[in-house]
């Protein structure tokens, strides 16, 4: 038997895709192989469980938040399924959502597997066929049609999707397998780096303070070039340094000066020093005038300071910048105060190395100018398209990510289903 699709990858690309061909040609022979025992098993635990499943943001402003070649190269797939539009499959079977800060979206269940459901639901009206269990091991091109080989079987087809992911929480899957097929069929591969994860920091006075938080920072570093780097947001005390949105979206940045290449065991990470502004709103005169003209000059300084800062971090804090945590505002030196006026906008802590196995996504995958943006087919195989995480393109936290796999998926399925009826 030849099959007309194969989709490899049952995740949220792989499934959405298989839904996206199946609505455009009806009766399409199409099969989803998925090497786990279940679908959605990455899907399920995103946004910690709660699936946030898109950003409502409108789109040109979303598309702002990725880089300039990666938001070309996605603006097709978006504007083909805007935000409302994918909602609104969803919808369809009954599942409504919720916006939350940052115009994040989540299921008003509050569970990633209500998604999954959903998905399922399409997948079983369309009677596309699932093999599940089933570990692609290569795949080849022979004349017209790919082969797809696991242990015990050899599917062809006369068209492939590959949606696998990328290389992060291995343990759902995502093991890097379709770089390696997407390498045998000539296709180049950018460095594969973990993504979207948390700082290490060497610093036990910094973990004793873990489960701390911050609303409203400024962080930064300075890239190779000597360019600031800045990002905005929350952050957190972790068990083995810092995490939280500010710091899970400089990460993004970040990787991409850093020597490392996870399919090729390159892992060289070089320590970096990044500056945290906690007063992010205030400028250095206006923190001065502050401390000078607060009415309780008796008041130890250590309390001034959580006007900013949480009470105990504001103690770590003044160990660290070399300020008696006792003295009082009006016994002050002004070295002193100028030591906490510069801590509280550049805050220096040096990141040892990254948190890998939190990485919530891949950064790298195949090279976007070896697709074509209006179809994800490739441009050096026929018949051969990309869908998701395995695309060299991420974007930060707030649903940016699940809107490319779902997005892309969507029009990968539309193009292949018309591309072998045609």
């Amino acid at each position: 038997m030849v099959y007309d699709i194969v989709i490899i990858g049952g995740g949220a690309s792989g499934m959405m895709c298989a839904i996206s061909a199946a609505q455009t040609s009806p009766g399409t022979n199409i099969v989803l192989l998925e090497k786990n025992d279940r679908l959605g098993r990455k899907l399920a635990i995103t946004g910690h469980g709660r699936c946030n499943i898109t950003n409502s943001a409108p789109l040109r402003e979303t598309l702002n938040k990725y880089g300039k070649k990666e938001s070309k190269f996605l603006k097709h797939s978006f504007y083909n399924l805007k935000n409302e539009d994918l909602l609104n499959i969803f919808r369809e079977k009954g599942l409504e959502f919720k916006v939350e800060g940052n115009n994040r979206v989540f299921p008003i269940t509050e569970k990633s597997q209500s998604v999954i459901n959903v998905l399922k639901s399409y997948l079983s009206d369309l009677n596309v066929e699932i093999k599940l269990n089933f570990d692609v091991e290569s795949v080849e091109k022979d004349s017209d049609l790919f082969l797809i080989k696991s242990k015990d079987n050899v599917i062809k087809s006369r068209s492939l999707v590959l949606a696998t992911g990328g290389l992060t929480y291995p343990n759902t899957g995502s093991t890097g397998d379709g770089y390696r097929f997407a390498s045998n069929l000539s296709h180049h591969i950018s460095a594969i780096k973990p993504a979207a994860c948390g700082f290490i920091i060497n610093d036990n006075n910094l973990i004793k303070l873990k489960g701390l938080s911050f609303e409203n920072l400024k962080v930064s570093f300075r890239d190779m070039s000597g360019k600031n780097i800045e990002r905005c947001g929350d952050m957190l005390i972790s068990h083995n340094g810092l995490t939280g949105p500010v710091i899970i979206n400089l990460s993004n940045e970040l990787m991409n000066n850093q020597d490392f290449d996870m399919l090729n065991g390159i892992k060289d990470f070089k320590k970096t020093d990044i500056f945290i502004d906690f007063a992010p709103d205030s400028n250095r005169e206006e923190l001065k005038n502050g401390i000078i003209n607060t009415q309780d000059n008796k008041k130890e300084i250590h309390n001034y300071l959580n006007n900013y800062l949480p009470n105990n971090f504001s103690k770590y804090f003044l160990d660290t910048i070399g300020v008696d945590r006792t003295v009082t505002l009006s016994n002050l030196s002004k070295k002193d105060r100028n030591k906490i006026i510069e801590g509280l906008k550049s805050f220096k802590l040096t990141v040892d190395n990254i948190a890998i196995k939190s990485a919530y996504i891949t950064l790298g995958g195949i090279e976007l100018d070896e697709i074509n943006p209006k179809t994800l087919e490739s441009k050096l195989v026929d018949g051969l398209y990309f869908a998701g995480e395995i695309l060299d393109v991420c974007g930060p936290t707030g649903g940016y990510n699940l809107m490319i796999a779902f997005t892309t998926a969507y029009l990968a399925g539309q193009s292949v289903a018309r591309s072998v009826n045609s």
